[in-house]
């Protein structure tokens, strides 16, 4: 894996909002869209994500660190 490339994907998913219910709805769609470069492999396994915890995880974060309208 790219491991940068999924951090940042990860990160993303907890910090903006419209991202994850992009990438809940096509993971590919949101990674053309967003610019992450990802092997079918990490896809795979990334799909398998239950994209509603990072809700619960995005809920607890401090909303300045959140992005707003694709601005931190």
């Amino acid at each position: 894996m790219a491991q940068e490339s999924v951090e940042n994907f990860l990160g993303r998913l907890i910090t903006d909002d419209d991202f994850r219910e992009l990438a809940k709805n096509s993971l590919t769609k949101a990674c053309y869209e967003y610019g992450y470069t990802l092997t079918a492999a990490e896809q795979k396994i990334l799909q398998s994500i239950d994209f509603d915890s990072f809700i619960y995880l995005s809920n607890s974060i401090d909303r300045g660190i959140k992005r707003h309208g694709g601005n931190i």
